[in-house]
C-alpha cells in the first residue's frame, strides 16, 4: 500500500511539475493577446520508408497552434502516394502536400516551405526524422522566456536506428560542444527556464563552431531566415542546416534548451551521418570541404546584400562583430576590400591601426597569436 501510494504521489508531482510548465507559458496571455503560430516544414526526398512517422510526429504535438506543409522534392520512390495517403487518413486541415516539379536539394524544398507558410516561428522536420510530443511547446517557451530572445532554438536529438530501436539518448554533435572553452565561455550565459528546463544562451558574437543539433531539431524566428534567406538555394543540396542555424544565429543568438525533443533516424541513406554510432566520442559525420564553402560563400554573399535593411536593425559596429567573428580578421578584410557592402559594414572596425596589426600579425605562426588574430575553428 505504501508503494502504491508512493507511485501515485510522484505521479501527481510529475503532473503538476508538467501543469506548472504548460501553466507559465500559458500565463503570457492575457486578454487582446495570443501564442504565436509555428509552421512546420517537412521536407521529402525519397523517404517513403519514414515520412509517415514524420508526419504523425507533428500531428501528435501538445503544442496545437501550428501548420504542417509537407514539401517532397520530386523522390523516385512511391513518397508522393504515402504523404497522400497519411493525410487522407488523418483529415487535418492544418496540413497540406506541395509536391515539386523539379529536384532542387534539401535548400529549394525549405524555401518552398517557407513561402507556403506564415506563422512567426519555423521548424524543419526532416522526413526521416521525429519530434517528441512536446518539441514545438518547449520550443516555443524556449523563445518566449523572459531569460531572453533568440533567433534560433536548438534541442538534443536521440539517435535511433532505421527501424526505431534506440541506440543513444542525445546526439554526440549536440554534446560536443562546450560551453566553458576559453573562446566560448564569456558569450555564455545559463539560466532555468520554466518548468526547470535549462537554457544555455548564446550571443550572435560568437559564430564559429557547431553548437546546435541537427535539422530537426531547432526552431527559427522567420523574420531572421527571411532577411538571410539564400539568393540561389539550389546551391546548396544537402546541410541547409548549416546555412540557416548559423544565419540566425549571426542576427539573434541561439538559446540551447538541454533536453532530447527528438529522434535522429540512422539508416543506409543519411546526407550527413554516414557512420555507425559505437558510443561517447563518435563522430557521425562531417561537411564536405566543398559544402562548407559554397555554405560560407552563399551565407557572406546574402549578408552583404542585405547590408542596408541589416543596418536598420542593427549597429555598424555589432554587424562589424558579427562579421569578423565569422570569418576572422583576414578574411573581413579581404572582404571589405572587395566589396562596397561590406565596406559599409567593416569600415569603421578596419581602421589603419588595425590593418597595421594584421599585416604584422602575418608574419607571426599561427600558434604564437592572440586568439583574435587566428582564424575561426572549424
Amino acid at each position: 500500500m505504501d508503494g502504491q501510494r508512493h507511485v501515485q504521489a510522484c505521479a501527481f508531482l510529475i503532473s503538476r511539475s508538467k501543469r506548472a510548465q504548460q501553466m507559465a507559458l500559458s500565463d503570457l496571455v492575457i486578454e487582446g493577446t495570443h501564442l504565436p503560430g509555428v509552421s512546420v516544414i517537412i521536407g521529402n526526398y525519397n523517404q517513403a520508408g519514414f515520412v509517415a512517422d514524420a508526419i504523425a510526429s507533428v500531428a501528435r504535438q501538445s503544442y496545437r497552434n501550428f501548420e504542417c506543409v509537407i514539401v517532397d522534392d520530386r523522390s523516385a520512390d512511391d513518397s508522393a502516394a504515402r504523404i497522400t495517403q497519411s493525410l487522407a487518413e488523418m483529415h487535418d486541415e492544418r496540413f497540406r502536400f506541395i509536391p515539386r516539379t523539379d529536384n532542387g536539394g534539401q535548400m529549394a524544398a525549405m524555401m518552398t516551405g517557407l513561402d507556403a507558410s506564415t506563422a512567426p516561428f519555423l521548424a524543419f522536420v526532416d522526413a526521416d526524422d521525429i519530434w517528441h510530443p512536446e518539441f514545438l511547446e518547449a520550443h516555443i517557451a524556449a523563445h518566449l522566456s523572459r531569460a531572453g530572445a533568440a533567433g534560433v532554438s536548438t534541442s538534443d536529438m536521440a539517435l535511433i536506428e532505421e527501424d526505431g530501436t534506440m541506440i543513444s539518448g542525445g546526439s554526440p554533435g549536440f554534446r560536443a560542444w562546450n560551453p566553458s572553452s576559453p573562446d566560448v565561455a564569456d558569450y555564455v550565459s545559463n539560466e532555468l527556464g520554466e518548468g526547470g528546463t535549462g537554457y544555455i544562451f548564446v550571443e550572435r558574437f560568437i559564430a564559429h563552431r557547431w553548437l546546435w543539433s541537427s535539422t530537426s531539431g531547432m526552431m527559427f524566428r522567420r523574420s531572421a531566415l527571411q532577411l538571410l534567406r539564400p539568393g540561389t538555394p539550389e546551391r546548396i543540396k544537402i546541410c541547409a542546416d548549416n546555412y540557416l542555424a548559423v544565419a540566425a544565429h549571426m542576427l539573434g543568438g541561439t538559446v540551447r534548451i538541454e533536453r532530447t525533443l527528438g529522434h535522429y533516424r540512422l539508416h543506409g541513406a543519411n546526407s550527413w551521418a554516414k557512420h555507425a554510432f559505437v558510443g561517447r566520442g563518435t563522430t557521425l559525420g562531417a561537411a564536405r570541404p566543398d559544402v562548407e564553402r559554397a555554405v560560407r560563400s552563399a551565407l557572406i554573399e546574402r549578408f552583404c546584400a542585405a547590408a542596408d535593411d541589416l543596418m536598420r536593425i542593427m549597429s555598424r559596429s555589432d554587424l562589424a562583430r558579427i562579421l569578423v567573428a565569422y570569418l576572422g580578421w583576414g578574411a573581413a578584410i579581404a572582404l571589405h576590400d572587395s566589396n562596397a557592402a561590406a565596406r559599409k559594414m567593416l569600415g569603421g572596425w578596419l581602421t589603419p591601426q588595425r590593418r597595421l596589426a594584421w599585416f604584422v600579425m602575418r608574419k607571426i605562426p599561427l600558434s604564437w597569436r592572440p586568439r583574435e588574430f587566428r582564424p575561426p575553428p572549424e
